[in-house]
């Protein structure tokens, strides 16, 4: 194989190629004990092309397991590149044939049977010694080939060349066909007569139909270079038939065949014991069928031709995967090829697509194929699977009900602890599975006894609380057949929700009454609070009643003080809603929980159109407690309807008093007022009679015009003490302006800041305006009173009878003259000037001018009904203020202005306010 050089064989090292092992490492031990020279050794395909391209080797051992990645034809091909060619000895595990017949065509130096029970490899040692001792000419091809294939063959061997003349037969060869190997070289194999060969075919050895088939083989290695493989029939020297499984490989080197190595091995036995298998099989009720190493069918049953004709039947010599459609990756190839690869035995189950059904498989593999029976699972893999389902559903309903499943022997001991239930416990199934029952609730004397009586034969049923937890429980005996208890099955249910509902509705039963019988929405608010943690342990709650103006206000509260002017504008869509709304604490308005709240969780339960009740708990709120808040809310928004509805009751009948109070006062001012004009009238119609003068007749006349003038006061102030109920916005800017210019004010100033909105009465708030720039007028300056007297005080311009009438302010007069700011004091050199705007400290606005001021003993009285200082006045005037004010919702106080006149002060107690108007000065 390799050309001779000079010194080849002196220099260098032993290459020894093998994968890791004990029979590897004993060799390379045998080779450096026996040889002075290195001997080295490559453990992989690197390794094996470094050394052959880096350093001298003398001789190249190739062992049977070449490492991963290189072959044999490699490493030859590496050894003859390599820089003076070494001699190859393959030292091959027994029974290799196809490794012979390759090395044989590769020309290797010499092919050894490694003995596995010879530490010393004494063989391999003196192949390669007589390597390096032999001349040149004894490593010839012919040489070569012809002592490894004698050394090594236990089956027959031959040798053709690129001619197809028999190069070699080896003895075997000899034997099967009864003729010397002399007869038989230098012949042409397939020719018919020959001085020195007979045909085989015509010697009735060789069948004509199976001597075609091997001619053929042979012309397809010598032609395409290809290994070819076949089964033939021969009938030998002793004319027995035999049947011999036969490989074919090429001889040569490069690209070209020079020859080809015959290898038949006699596998008659097998073909028997395949016939009486086959016998066999047949008579099976499972499928079975053959695959030699190629995947290709050898046999099958009638039970497999039966299954793969539901699809297709394949023939034999057929390749299994030209079945399947993209073998690769389906689990069929991967478990085959599992078992070729480890020839190791598989069983699994498969679902086949094509036949649509499942099959279950046991594939037992060998060197030389598989061994497959199968059998149609499908309707026992169905009823498997529908009870795979039907108990994963019991499992599913058994592990997800809120249960706890338990068994005990007649000791106490758990034998079982199943159920979703354990969840609460803080416990895995199964966990205290081999614990005493007695130990492990020692702590708890209800469980104990639960289960002593139950393992004395009771039937026990009781309610357990265990760890804040309540429960229902249930335990029932099981007897032998000796009537002793011979186990405990327990059930338990975490009803703490239910006991807690019940619970909490016995307490609202208890609170109904109370709500009853509350008499204000305070305490309705009050009561609420206090019932919030009966139902809810540690929740924490707060009323907010809806005010007036749409929005909420504190009422009552558990968690802590709340700003009692506190105010929350109602969302666009308002507070009101249907049902209880369970929210994240972040997510909730900060002014709705105290300041020191540390709340988690938040409940908002409606109370109809009367507000919120908002409650609040460190932890999360159950569903049971958001049921019972619900109820709450309900009974609480049916007590605060019923207050409501009391409390207009009660305000109607407050209203109906008033309003009979008034018609007393209206009945004593008419009497009072009207007696002193009446008389003074019937006075002077007497005298005017008596007289005939026309004088005493106009005098009457301006005493009917007087009792007209108290009429008009007395329904107007009538007319303003109702309530307002439809009040609207009113731009008190606009007010002030338009009641100014509406009165005689002579060369008064007025000055007025910014004010805002209110909501109210624009009539009315006209006519307060009007009486007190009237009042402003005639009382802060005697400069600037009028001819009429009192007009502010009684609020018309009509006609006026002269001061110096001594009948008409006579002492039924309700005046106090000393006390006239128009008599007692000097009024200012300076023009009035009458001032209004905001209230610094408090929601309002105020009137004040600097004019002469009133006094501070008779503050309180110039808002009475009829309280006059002047002669000409009716005492109305201010009283009409005081109950447009009051008629509003305010109010009014007077005190003394910065510039020493009078100020009247009205507190709005409104929410909201725009500011409107600029402030100007209008004289």
């Amino acid at each position: 194989m390799f050309p001779p050089s000079s010194g080849s064989t002196s220099v260098g090292a032993i290459l020894y190629v093998a994968a890791d092992g004990a029979v590897s490492d004993s060799a390379v031990s045998a080779l450096r004990d026996a040889f002075e020279r290195p001997v080295e050794r490559a453990g992989s395909a690197a390794a094996a092309r470094s050394a052959l391209a880096d350093r001298a080797v003398s001789c190249l051992v190739a062992a049977a397991d070449l490492p991963d990645g290189l072959d044999l034809d490699a490493l030859v091909t590496a050894a003859a590149d390599a820089r003076a060619g070494a001699p190859v000895v393959v030292y091959a595990a027994a029974g290799d044939e196809a490794l012979a017949a390759r090395a044989v065509s590769l020309g290797v130096d010499d092919y050894l049977v490694c003995d596995e029970a010879d530490d010393s490899h004494a063989a391999l040692v003196e192949s390669v010694r007589a390597l390096f001792e032999r001349d040149a000419d004894d490593r010839s091809p012919e040489t070569r080939s012809y002592r490894v294939i004698v050394e090594a063959m236990e089956d027959g061997a031959f040798v053709l060349d690129e001619n197809r003349r028999v190069e070699y037969v080896n003895p075997r060869i000899e034997a099967i066909t009864g003729r010397a190997s002399e007869s038989l070289r230098g012949e042409r194999f397939e020719s018919l007569r020959g001085e020195r060969f007979e045909s085989l075919v015509d010697a009735g050895l060789f069948p004509a139909d199976e001597y075609e088939r091997y001619r053929d083989a042979v012309s397809r290695v010598l032609s395409k270079g290809v290994t070819e493989r076949l089964d033939v029939r021969f009938v030998d020297a002793d004319g027995v038939s035999r049947l011999f499984e036969l490989s074919l490989s090429p001889v040569g080197g490069g690209e070209r065949v020079t020859g080809v190595v015959g290898i038949p091995r006699d596998v008659t036995d097998r073909e028997t014991a395949t016939t009486q298998r086959g016998e066999l099989l047949e008579r099976m009720t499972d499928a079975f069928f053959a695959l030699d190493a190629d995947w290709r069918f050898v046999y099958l049953n009638d039970r497999a031709r039966d299954v793969f004709g539901e699809v297709r039947e394949p023939d034999l010599g057929e390749r299994i995967w030209d079945l399947v459609p993209s073998p690769d990756g389906t689990e069929l190839y991967e478990r085959y090829h599992e078992a070729m690869r480890t020839q190791e035995s598989v069983t699994f189950e498969t679902y086949s697509e094509p036949y649509d059904g499942w099959f279950e498989v046991r594939a037992y593999p060998s060197p030389s194929g598989l061994s497959v029976y199968f059998r149609d699972v499908t309707t026992r893999k169905r009823h498997l699977h529908a009870l795979e389902s039907t108990n994963q559903r019991l499992e599913t309903v058994l592990q997800n009900l809120p249960v706890i499943l338990s068994a005990f022997d007649a000791e106490g001991v758990f034998t079982m602890s199943e159920g979703a239930g354990l969840e609460s416990l803080d416990r895995e199934p199964g966990e205290v599975v081999g614990r005493s029952a007695f130990d492990l609730y020692d702590d708890t004397p209800a469980v104990t006894d639960a289960i002593e009586r139950g393992l004395s034969g009771e039937a026990v049923d009781a309610r357990i609380e265990y760890r804040g937890a309540v429960y229902d429980a249930w335990y029932r005996p099981v007897f032998d057949d000796d009537g002793e208890v011979s186990e405990l099955l327990g059930v338990a249910i975490d009803v703490t929700n239910r006991a807690r509902l019940e619970a909490g509705l016995r307490s609202l039963q208890a609170v109904t009454q109370d709500f009853i019988l509350t008499e204000s929405v305070e305490e309705v608010a009050a009561l609420a609070v206090e019932v919030v943690p009966e139902l809810v342990p540690d929740a924490d709650a707060t009323v907010w009643l809806a005010n007036d103006r749409g929005g909420l206000s504190p009422a009552a509260s558990n968690a802590g003080q709340f700003d009692s002017g506190a105010r929350i504008e109602a969302s666009p869509s308002g507070f009101e809603s249907e049902a209880v709304t369970r929210v994240d604490a972040a997510a909730v308005d900060d002014r709705l929980l105290s300041p020191d709240s540390d709340a988690a969780s938040v409940l908002r339960v409606p109370l109809g159109s009367h507000g919120l009740l908002v409650a609040s708990t460190p932890d999360a709120f159950l569903d049971v407690d958001e049921d019972l808040l619900e109820l709450l809310g309900s009974t609480v928004t049916s007590a605060l309807s019923g207050t409501v509805r009391e409390q207009e009751l009660r305000n109607r009948e407050a209203d109906l008093a008033a309003a009979n109070e008034r018609l007393d006062d209206f009945v004593s001012i008419v009497a009072h007022d009207l007696r002193n004009p009446l008389a003074i009238a019937t006075g002077y119609l007497d005298l005017g009679m008596e007289s005939g003068e026309r004088a005493h007749l106009e005098r009457a006349a301006n005493a009917v015009d007087r009792m007209s003038e108290l009429v008009e006061e007395v329904l107007d102030l009538a007319r303003q003490r109702t309530p307002v109920v439809d009040a609207t916005p009113v731009d008190l800017a606009r007010v002030v302006d338009h009641a100014w210019r509406f009165v005689d004010t002579g060369d008064a100033t007025l000055v007025r800041e910014e004010l805002f909105t209110v909501d109210g009465d624009d009539g009315r708030l006209l006519r307060l305006f009007e009486n007190l720039f009237r009042n402003a007028v005639e009382h802060g300056s005697t400069g600037n009173q009028t001819a009429s007297g009192d007009a502010a005080e009684h609020g018309s311009a009509g006609s006026r009878i002269p001061s110096d009438d001594a009948v008409e302010h006579g002492s039924t007069s309700r005046r106090d003259t000393p006390d006239d700011p128009a008599e007692r004091d000097t009024p200012p050199d300076e023009p009035l000037t009458v001032r209004v705007g905001t209230l610094d400290d408090r929601t309002g606005f105020y009137v004040a001018d600097n004019g002469v001021g009133i006094p501070e003993n008779i503050r309180e009285r110039v808002f009475d009904h009829g309280y006059t200082t002047t002669a000409r006045g009716t005492g109305f005037g201010l009283a009409i203020v005081d109950d447009i004010a009051d008629a509003h919702g305010w109010s009014v106080s007077l005190s003394e202005s910065a510039e020493g006149g009078a100020r009247f002060e009205f507190v709005t107690q409104s929410e909201g306010l725009a500011a409107t108007g600029s402030a100007g000065t209008d004289d």
